[in-house]
C-alpha cells in the first residue's frame, strides 16, 4: 500500500521510488527535501539547484527556514514507514533535518574470510564489502576476449571505505558493463597481497544485447592422425568468456561439435573435431542468452595443409618459431601468398602491429623510425615486381673499422597464416586480408628473420637500438632509467626527438611484474617513444606506443596503444631507452 503522503510534490516522488524499487540516497534525499526548502522563497527546482552548492550545515539551514509541520510530519513518515530503503548518508540526512540524534554507523562488515563480497546488482555499478582500505579490481571477461588483456589484467575501480563497503563502481570504455557480462573481481589488501576472485553476472541493467564475443584469430586447428586438434594458440589469453558455447561446423561434411569454454574462456585439454586438412569450419557462439540456435557466425576457419597448393614458393621461407611446432617438430601453420600493396599511403608509425612472437623490440623500433624518418623504411623495401621484395639491411663493416655495408635479403609475401586466414606473425594496422592488407610491415619482419636464420631466432626477445642501427646505419646505444633521474631522461628524450632520431622504451622483465598491476603497461616488453610535452601546470609528459596498436592505461583514449605518462611515472615503469646517433 503507498505511504500516505501530504505534500503533493513529496508524494510524487515518493511513490515513483516505491513504483520503481528505488532507494533514497544522497542524491533521491535532496530531491525530496527541496520541495521543502522551496518554502523559503525558491522554487523547487532553484531550491535544488542552490542547495547543491551548499555545504551540509547551509543546506540543513535553508531546509529548516521553508520546513512546515506538515511536511516534517511527512518526512517523520518516510524514515519511520517507508518502504523504500534509505542509505546510511541518506538517514543520517533526514535525521538531521528533523532535529532528531543522528545514529552513528553500522560497524564494519567485513567479511570474515577478508574477501570481497558483492551486493546487489549492477544497475548503479558494482556495490558490496571487503577489508577497510582494500582497493577493488575488476576486468570484464565479457568484453575482453577480442583485445589482447590477460584474464588477471585488472583495473582499480573502488577503493573500500572504512566500513568496507564499496559502491557505484564502474569500469569505463571498452570495459564497460552491459546486463549478462561477467566481471571478475579481487581485493588487494594493503600489504599487496590479494584476496580470491570472485566473478559476477551482470543485472539490472536492461537487455542483454551482448553475445559471447569470441577471438576468431585465437583458435588454432591441426591436423593430428585423422583428427582436427582444437588450441588457442596464445593460451594465456581468452577465446571467449568462461562458459561460452561454440559451434564448429564442418562446411565440406556438415557435422557440428559444439564446445564448452572453461573458467578461463579457453579450450580444456584434448578438443577435437571430425575433419582433414583444408576442412573449412564455419564456427558460431552463443552466451547461453544471445544466438542460442547458433544462427549468426563469428568467422571461418581453415585447417592447414592443403591451401596454397598448386602454388610454387618463389623462396624459401624463413622456419617458424618453435611455439608453433606440434609435439613431433611439425609445424602447426602453413603459408598463404599475400598480394596487397607493399605501401598504400606510405609509412605510418601506426602500422606496425606485433604477432605471435616475443619481438616487440622489433615493431616498436620500426615504429619509433616511421614516426620519425618514414622516407627510410621506403627507401630500404622494394617491390621487384614478380612477387618479390628487396630489404636492405645495414651491418657494421668491422674490416674497414667504421661504418656499415648493405645487406640486402630478397623474400617474397608468402606469410604463415592463423586458421582464420590473418598473419600469424607481424601484420599492419586494419585490413589483414590476403589481397588487400598493406604489406611493408610484415615483409619488413620476414626480411628480418630471413637475415637472422628463422622465426624463431628474432621470437625471444631483442634489442630495440641494435634494430633502429641495422635499419638506419647509425649507431644504437642506449640509457638506464630509475627513478630519481627523470630530468637526465626527459632531456634525453627531448634531444633525440628534436633531433629526428627514433626512440623506444623497455620495462623490466616477469620478475617484476607486480611493479605493472592496475597500471595499463606491461612487463618485458617494448614501447615506442612518439612525444614529449609539457603540461601548464608544469609537469613533464612522454608518449609512447604499445606495439600491438591497442592496449594503454586506462583513461587514454581510444585503445590504439597510445598513450602519455608523467614522467616520474615513466621512470618508475620503465628500465631503458633505446635511440641512435645523430
Amino acid at each position: 500500500m503507498p505511504l500516505p503522503i501530504a505534500d503533493r510534490r513529496i508524494s510524487q516522488l515518493y511513490r515513483t521510488l516505491e513504483t520503481t524499487n528505488g532507494k533514497i540516497d544522497d542524491a533521491q534525499a535532496l530531491n525530496i527535501l527541496a520541495e521543502v526548502a522551496d518554502r523559503s522563497g525558491l522554487s523547487a527546482a532553484k531550491a535544488n539547484q542552490t542547495l547543491g552548492t551548499m555545504t551540509r550545515d547551509q543546506q540543513l539551514a535553508a531546509i529548516k527556514r521553508g520546513m512546515t509541520a506538515g511536511e516534517k510530519a511527512d518526512l517523520v513518515k518516510i524514515l519511520d514507514q517507508g518502504s523504500v530503503k534509505l542509505d546510511a548518508s541518506a538517514r543520517s540526512f533526514f535525521e538531521a533535518v528533523l532535529g532528531r540524534p543522528v545514529q552513528p554507523p553500522p560497524p564494519p562488515v567485513v567479511p570474515a574470510d577478508g574477501n570481497l563480497r558483492v551486493t546487489g546488482d549492477q544497475s548503479n555499478g558494482l556495490t558490496g564489502t571487503a577489508r577497510p582500505g582494500d582497493q577493488i579490481e575488476a576486468i570484464n571477461l565479457s568484453a575482453s576476449p577480442t583485445g589482447r588483456l590477460h584474464t588477471d589484467d585488472t583495473t582499480v575501480i573502488a577503493t573500500a571505505d572504512a566500513d568496507g563497503r564499496f559502491n557505484a563502481a564502474k569500469l569505463t570504455g571498452d570495459q564497460a558493463i552491459k546486463e549478462g557480462d561477467l566481471i571478475r573481481m579481487r581485493a588487494r589488501h594493503a600489504d599487496g597481497t590479494t584476496g580470491d576472485w570472485v566473478t559476477v553476472r551482470a543485472t539490472g541493467l536492461g537487455r542483454d544485447s551482448r553475445n559471447a564475443e569470441v577471438a576468431i584469430f585465437r583458435i588454432g586447428l591441426t591436423e593430428n592422425a585423422g583428427l582436427i586438434d582444437v588450441s588457442n594458440i596464445n593460451a594465456s589469453r581468452q577465446i571467449s568468456e568462461p562458459g561460452a558455447k561454440l559451434q564448429f561446423t564442418n562446411a565440406r561434411t556438415g557435422a557440428k561439435t559444439v564446445v564448452t569454454l572453461n573458467a578461463e574462456g579457453s579450450f580444456d585439454p584434448g578438443v577435437k573435431l571430425q575433419g582433414k586438412a583444408g576442412d573449412t569450419f564455419n564456427v558460431a557462439a552463443t552466451d547461453g542468452t544471445n544466438n542460442t540456435d547458433f544462427a549468426l557466425t563469428v568467422g571461418k576457419l581453415q585447417v592447414p595443409g592443403a591451401d596454397g597448393a598448386g602454388t610454387v614458393d618463389l623462396i624459401k621461407d624463413p622456419a617458424l618459431h618453435r611455439d608453433e611446432l606440434d609435439a613431433s617438430g611439425e609445424p602447426r601453420f602453413s603459408t598463404k601468398r599475400f598480394t596487397g600493396a607493399l605501401f598504400k599511403d606510405g609509412v605510418s608509425m601506426e602500422d606496425p602491429i606485433q604477432g605471435q612472437i616475443g619481438d616487440c623490440y622489433f615493431p616498436s623500433a620500426v615504429a619509433a623510425i616511421a614516426y620519425q624518418n618514414p622516407q627510410a623504411l621506403e627507401d630500404a623495401i622494394a617491390d621487384n615486381g614478380d612477387g618479390t621484395y628487396t630489404v636492405t639491411f645495414k651491418e657494421r663493416d668491422w674490416r674497414s673499422g667504421s661504418g656499415f655495408r648493405d645487406v640486402k635479403i630478397t623474400v617474397d609475401g608468402d606469410l604463415y597464416a592463423r586458421s582464420w586466414g590473418g598473419p600469424l606473425y607481424g601484420s599492419s594496422r586494419g585490413d589483414k586480408g590476403e589481397k588487400t592488407m598493406e604489406l611493408w610491415f610484415p615483409v619488413l619482419e620476414k626480411a628480418y628473420a630471413q637475415w637472422k636464420g628463422s622465426y624463431n631466432a628474432i621470437g625471444d626477445g631483442g634489442h630495440s637500438d641494435v634494430v633502429m642501427q641495422e635499419l638506419l646505419g647509425r649507431t644504437g646505444t642506449s640509457m638506464g632509467v630509475r627513478e630519481g633521474n627523470e630530468a637526465a631522461v626527459f632531456a634525453q628524450i627531448k634531444k633525440s626527438l628534436d633531433g629526428k632520431q627514433p626512440v623506444s622504451a623497455g620495462t623490466y622483465g616477469e620478475t617484476q611484474a607486480a611493479r605493472y598491476t592496475n597500471t595499463g603497461v606491461y612487463a618485458n616488453h617494448s614501447y615506442s617513444v612518439i612525444g614529449y610535452r609539457t603540461a601548464d601546470d608544469g609537469t613533464q609528459l612522454v608518449k609512447l606506443r604499445n606495439p600491438w596498436g591497442e592496449s594503454e592505461p586506462a583513461g587514454n583514449g581510444s585503445n590504439d596503444g597510445i598513450f602519455e605518462l608523467d614522467i616520474k611515472t615513466f621512470n618508475k615503469l620503465y628500465q631503458n631507452l633505446m635511440y641512435t646517433t645523430p
